[in-house]
C-alpha cells in the first residue's frame, strides 16, 4: 500500500486467520487494514498501526478471532427470504415447552386469525421430549390462530383452526393424497384409531400443497423480509450464500430479491442458481434462462451464477430413493445440460441416490465429450453416493462437490436407509480432500437444516446428529481449519470467486467476521453458539453486536 494512502479502517490486537496459502500473506496475524472495499495490508499490530492516518477508524479486537466472511455453499435463501418475517424459528430451540411458549407469545402479539408458521429447520430429536407438538398442544397455545408447524419435509402439524382454514375434509384429503402420490409417489394424512384426521400430513408433496393454502405476504413485505434475512446472515458472520433455487421457486419468486438488491438492502452477497420450475416445463425453463440471461449477470452483491440444483423435476431423488432414471429422462437431461455447456453455464445438480448419481456422472461425461465442461466448475450437490473410485472422473471433468450438514437432522433416517458404515463416508471426505477435489460446504437450509453456519461447522467437525448419533466419522471428519476453508474459499471457488474473496489477503474484498468466541479454541460442542460481533461486507459494517465499543 502506498505510504501516501492511509487505510479507512484498521483492526488491531486480534487473532486473524487469513486462510492465505502459498502467498506472502501470513496465515495468522494480529491485525489488518481496509481501504475502500479491499484488504490493504495484514500483519502485526505495530505494522498496521503505523499505516494509520488521522481519519483512520481503529477497531481494537481485544484478542478476538477474525475469519474471512463465511459463504454458505448451498442454501435456499431466496425462497426463505420471502416469508422470513412471518415465521417463527425453532432451529436453536432445544425444548418443546420453550417452542410452544414461542407460539403462545406470538399468538399474544398477533391479531386473532393471523397465521402462525414454523417452517422447517428443526427436528424432533433436538427436544428432550423426542417429539414435535400435537394438534391439542397447538390448540392450547394459540386457540384463536391457525398454526402450521413443519419439520424438514417429513411432516407438518396443523392445529384445529388451520385444518378448518384449509377445509380438510375427507374429499379434500383424498384428492390431495392422490395428487401427492401421482407426483411424488408418497404423501398421506395421518388418522387416529377412530379414523379421524389428526392434522398431521407426511411428505414433500403435501408440503407443497400446504404452502399454496397459506396467505402470501405482500410484495413490499417480501422485500423487507428478504432484507431482514440478509441481516440475520450478517449477524452470524455470513457474507455470502450460493442459492439453489428450490421447490416452489419459479421465475415469479425472484422479484423481492431483485428489489431488495436494487434498493441497497442486502447485507450478504447472493449467488443465484436457476432451478427447474415444475414437472414438464424444464426444456422451456432452461431454454429461457439460457436465451435471456448470461452467466455472471449482476454485480458484487447479487449475481446469476448458474443453473440447478434440480434440472429434471421427475428425476429429483431422495436418500436412497431414485427419481426417474429412464432412458427418456436421461436423454432429456443430456440435451438440457449440453445446451447449458455450449453456452458456458455452470451447473449444480442435486444428487442423493446411487442410481441417479451413476446416471448423472455418465451424462456429464457424455456432455463433456461434446462441449467440454472442465472449465465450468460443475458441482454435485449433497453427493452422498460419490465413490472413491470415481474421483479420477471428477478430476477429468474439473468438477467439484457441494456438501451440506444435512445429516445433523437427517442422520438417523439416512442410517436406517443405508446403514451406519455407508453414512460414515457419505461422501468420502478425506479421499476428496486428498485428491484436491473442490469441496464447498453449506447447510441446505431453510427447510431441512439449520441456516446457522456455526451449527454446520460443528457438524462437519463432530459428525453428530442433534440426538448425538455418529454420522460422518474417523478420517471423514473435517479439521476445524478444513471446515472453515470449505465454508469460505471452496464455496467461493464454486462461483469463480476464490481470487476475490474467501481469504483475507491484500487486494481481496474486505469481507470478514469478528467472532464472539474463538472458533479454534472453544469446545467442539459449543461451536454452534458462536456469533459475529462485527461483520464487514466490502469494508462496510453490516452487523455489529456492540461488544467492540
Amino acid at each position: 500500500m502506498s505510504p501516501l494512502l492511509h487505510p479507512d479502517t484498521i483492526l488491531v490486537n486480534g487473532k486473524v486467520t487469513t486462510l492465505a496459502d502459498g502467498t506472502s500473506t501470513p496465515q495468522e496475524a494480529e491485525a489488518l487494514a481496509v481501504t475502500g472495499d479491499r484488504i490493504a495490508a495484514v500483519g502485526s499490530t505495530a505494522q498496521i498501526q503505523a499505516l494509520a492516518g488521522p481519519a483512520t477508524a481503529v477497531v481494537d479486537l481485544g484478542g478476538r478471532r477474525v475469519i474471512p466472511g463465511l459463504i454458505d455453499g448451498h442454501i435456499h435463501a431466496l425462497r426463505a427470504g420471502r416469508t422470513w418475517n412471518d415465521e417463527l424459528r425453532w432451529e436453536n430451540v432445544y425444548d418443546l415447552d420453550e417452542a410452544l411458549a414461542m407460539v403462545r407469545a406470538e399468538a399474544e402479539r398477533q391479531p386473532a386469525g393471523t397465521w402462525i408458521r414454523v417452517v422447517g429447520g428443526w427436528h424432533d430429536g433436538q427436544f428432550p421430549q423426542g417429539r414435535g407438538p400435537t394438534r391439542a398442544e397447538l390448540d392450547a397455545a394459540a386457540p384463536e390462530h391457525p398454526v402450521y408447524v413443519q419439520t424438514r419435509y417429513e411432516y407438518a402439524q396443523l392445529n384445529t383452526l388451520a385444518m378448518q382454514r384449509m377445509a380438510l375434509d375427507d374429499e379434500v384429503v383424498a384428492r390431495v393424497e392422490a395428487e401427492a402420490k401421482r407426483t411424488a409417489g408418497v404423501g398421506h394424512f395421518e388418522r387416529d384409531e377412530t379414523g379421524a384426521l389428526t392434522g398431521r400430513g407426511f411428505g414433500i408433496a403435501l408440503m407443497s400443497w400446504f404452502y399454496r393454502q397459506l396467505p402470501a405476504p405482500t410484495f413490499e413485505e417480501q422485500v423487507a423480509s428478504t432484507a431482514a434475512l440478509s441481516t440475520e446472515f450478517a449477524r452470524l458472520g455470513m457474507t455470502g450464500v450460493v442459492d439453489g433455487g428450490g421447490v416452489n421457486s419459479g421465475p415469479e419468486s425472484y422479484g423481492a430479491m431483485y428489489a431488495a438488491w436494487r434498493r441497497g438492502l442486502l447485507k450478504t452477497r447472493i449467488r443465484l442458481f436457476k432451478h427447474a420450475t415444475q414437472d414438464g416445463t424444464e426444456q422451456a425453463d432452461f431454454a429461457g434462462y439460457i436465451r435471456f440471461e448470461q452467466p455472471g449477470f449482476g454485480d458484487g452483491i447479487l449475481r446469476v451464477a448458474g443453473l440447478g440444483e434440480v434440472i429434471l423435476w421427475r428425476s429429483h431423488d431422495r436418500f436412497g430413493i431414485s427419481g426417474d432414471i429412464s432412458e427418456g429422462a436421461e436423454q432429456e437431461m443430456r440435451q438440457i445440460l449440453a445446451d447449458a455447456a455450449a453456452r458456458g453455464w455452470t451447473v449444480q445438480l442435486h444428487v442423493h441416490s446411487d442410481d441417479f448419481y451413476d446416471l448423472a456422472l455418465r451424462v456429464w461425461e457424455q456432455v463433456h465429450e461434446q462441449h467440454p465442461i472442465d472449465g465450468l466448475r460443475w458441482m454435485m450437490v449433497h453427493a452422498e453416493p460419490v465413490k472413491v473410485e470415481d474421483i479420477p472422473r471428477f478430476r477429468r471433468l474439473g468438477a467439484g462437490v457441494s456438501m451440506q450438514s444435512l445429516m445433523r437432522l437427517s442422520g438417523e433416517a439416512a442410517i436406517a436407509q443405508w446403514g451406519q458404515e455407508r453414512i460414515a463416508a457419505a461422501p468420502p471426505v478425506r479421499a476428496l480432500l486428498d485428491a484436491g477435489i473442490p469441496l464447498a460446504l453449506g447447510s441446505d437450509a431453510m427447510r431441512v437444516a439449520n441456516y446457522n453456519p456455526f451449527v454446520s461447522l460443528e457438524w462437519f467437525v463432530t459428525g453428530l446428529t442433534v440426538r448425538g448419533t455418529e454420522t460422518l466419522r474417523g478420517e471423514n471428519l473435517h479439521t476445524r481449519l478444513e471446515a472453515l476453508r470449505g465454508y469460505t474459499l471452496q464455496a467461493a471457488w464454486s462461483t469463480f470467486e476464490e481470487q476475490d474473496r474467501g481469504s483475507l489477503e491484500p487486494g481481496k474484498l474486505a469481507d470478514l467476521a469478528v467472532l464472539s468466541a474463538d472458533y479454534f479454541d472453544v469446545p467442539a460442542d459449543r461451536i454452534h453458539l458462536i456469533t459475529s460481533d462485527l461483520t464487514l461486507l466490502g469494508g462496510v459494517t453490516v452487523w455489529e453486536s456492540g461488544a467492540l465499543r
